[in-house]
């Protein structure tokens, strides 16, 4: 067995799964909530536009640059289409 892995969770780790846990289903519950108020399209796009801000503003406060060359922008926009947009509108 590695040695470096802790295979013990402290307080901290039970902290960090319950707040993912927190999030995760709270998302799906929300998405119940909403989804009687507004189209399901409405609600992908307002979760995904909403993620998309986020990410931004923690690559701007990070001092990461975006990538200037077409084929990345292709390859993000495939992958956050693949990973994002269809399984959250299938989800809804």
């Amino acid at each position: 067995m590695d040695s470096s892995i802790n295979s013990l969770m402290g307080i901290r780790e039970w902290v960090m799964l319950l707040t993912l846990s927190f999030l995760w289903g709270g998302a799906f519950f929300l998405v119940e909530v909403v989804i009687s108020e507004l189209p399901p399209l409405t609600v992908v796009f307002l979760r995904v536009a909403l993620a998309a801000i986020a990410l931004w503003l923690f690559a701007i406060v990070s001092g990461l640059r975006a990538p200037m060359t077409i084929g990345v922008w292709a390859a993000f926009f495939t992958m956050g289409l693949l990973n994002n947009v269809i399984p959250f509108t299938l989800i809804v």
